[in-house]
């Protein structure tokens, strides 16, 4: 008996004919960019670019879309492009007693009480340029897209983060006492002293500040009873330090931690306090012509020697002093009503990288820029002799008692919308001068660009209720004060 011949059935992946196929139609990578995909590099490098971005950005962990419960609400709108508007809407709780028996609702009912919250968007680009001597060097031994990928994933990265914190920062400041805690210090005028490190005490206080200020606790979870607020304590390691000495912070972590390599005291990770996530972030010196440390700790980094301090710090190739208190920088889209740039006077200690001997100085608001911070004065506080300092010294954010200082966020559900635009990490290009026989530009440069802004959250009574802003003394390594 013949075998019966089964008939092939169609393949329910074949595509139309009128897609590509890659297998059989394309014989080599380049030939995927000719053509009609001609524009695939660029939105590969784009995509690249704003992933890597995310990734680096300290804050990824805690940004999420409407309803997650994270601290930055991030929200799309692909219609909005610079100087438009994304719109956020806030719904006040309602209370009241309601009716009973056989009395009339109509009459009784309460209000829906809501408001609107817009944040305005703004178009933001940078880019970094090369010339032609660059491609015959090729010392990296990468290509031009993967450095300039590399570099503009940082840029996009710190930035981002730099913004938020900045704008926090502001709106808190602005808005005073209801977001601001700090003068629990135990120097003159309840200043901080360098003693008066971060402790679990400031942690639960700043936790009730959420609470009363009427914060949303995150999605953190809670026992199988009640469900338990859960908050965010985001701070730089070097204000988070001094809570490893905190008797009750140490007991706990010795007591109730894991025991082994995988204990907070080995692994150099901080525990859950109160319900507080303790997020820290390591603050890293490096290389790049400009702004160093974070608007949570403001530092400056002077890689020549200073002559004379008292004529400003800083430089005229980079945005130095952009984290310092006092300077104003541009946040997309303004940073929302309540942001506010800082005015008066301000401090800054300065350590001698030689000597270790250190010098106080003030500075005013109105004459400081992101590159400089403008005339210092003598604060009459420190060791040094003379405004001279050597390379390598380190200028900080300090008090008017000359502790140096940090900041920390303590923030809720939705402290911040941070609302992006039509185009996210676009790349962008520009070529000049004369081209050589493979129509290659002498110079050439790639860039980014992207449509956002960002706000703290106000609710229906114009009030900014999840993020506090928290002055904490920040550690510098080898650094003795001698304060009365």
């Amino acid at each position: 008996m013949a075998e019966k011949q089964i008939p092939a059935s169609p393949n329910p992946f074949s595509s139309p004919a009128a897609n590509v196929d890659l297998v059989t139609n394309t014989t080599s990578y380049q030939g995927l960019l000719d053509g009609p995909n001609s524009d695939l590099r660029s939105r590969l490098w784009s995509e690249l670019v704003t992933r890597d971005a995310r990734e680096k950005n300290v804050f990824a962990k805690f940004i999420g879309g409407e309803g997650s419960g994270k601290p930055i609400t991030e929200k799309r709108d692909l219609s909005a492009g610079g100087s438009d508007k994304i719109t956020f809407t806030t719904v006040a709780p309602i209370r009241g007693q309601g009716v009973r028996g056989e009395e009339i609702l109509k009459n009784a009912t309460d209000t829906l009480d809501f408001g609107t919250f817009s944040v305005e968007i703004d178009l933001v680009r940078h880019a970094v340029s090369w010339t032609q001597v660059l491609k015959l060097m090729r010392f990296t031994g990468k290509t031009i897209d993967q450095l300039s990928a590399e570099v503009m994933s940082e840029w996009m990265s710190r930035t981002e983060q730099d913004q938020i914190q900045y704008a926090l920062r502001q709106i808190c400041t602005a808005k005073g006492s209801s977001n601001v805690l700090s003068g629990y210090g135990t120097g003159a005028g309840s200043e901080l002293k360098y003693v008066d490190g971060l402790s679990t005490d400031i942690i639960q206080e700043a936790k009730q500040a959420l609470i009363a200020n009427g914060a949303e606790p995150m999605n953190t979870g809670g026992d199988e009873n009640q469900e338990i607020p859960g908050y965010l304590f985001f701070a730089p390691d070097a204000c988070l330090r001094p809570l490893r000495s905190d008797p009750d912070y140490l007991e706990a972590i010795t007591q109730a931690d894991s025991r082994g390599p995988e204990n907070k005291l080995f692994s150099g990770s901080y525990a859950k306090w109160d319900n507080n996530i303790i997020a820290n972030h390591n603050v890293l010196i490096d290389t790049a012509r400009g702004r160093q440390g974070s608007p949570l700790l403001p530092t400056f980094y002077n890689f020549a020697p200073i002559a004379d301090a008292t004529a400003g710090i800083g430089g005229t190739d980079g945005d130095y002093m952009a984290n310092f208190r006092g300077v104003s920088i541009n946040i997309p889209g303004g940073g929302g009503e309540t942001f506010a740039t800082d005015s008066g006077t301000h401090y800054v200690l300065g350590i001698d990288a030689v000597s270790g001997e250190y010098k106080l100085y003030s500075y005013e608001a109105s004459a400081a820029t992101v590159s400089s911070t403008g005339a210092l004065t003598d604060a009459g506080f420190g060791t040094k002799t003379g405004d001279a300092f050597a390379e390598g010294s380190l200028f900080v954010q300090a008090n008017s008692i000359g502790t140096p200082i940090g900041y920390a966020l303590a923030m809720g559900k939705d402290a911040m919308y941070f609302a992006k635009g039509k185009i996210y990490g676009e790349q962008i290009f520009h070529y000049d001068d004369f081209a050589n026989s493979g129509n290659e530009a002498h110079l050439s440069a790639v860039g980014v660009q992207s449509v956002y802004g960002m706000a703290a959250r106000k609710d229906t009574r114009g009030r900014v209720p999840s993020v506090q802003l928290i002055e904490v003394v920040r550690q510098v390594p080898g650094l003795s004060l001698t304060q009365a």
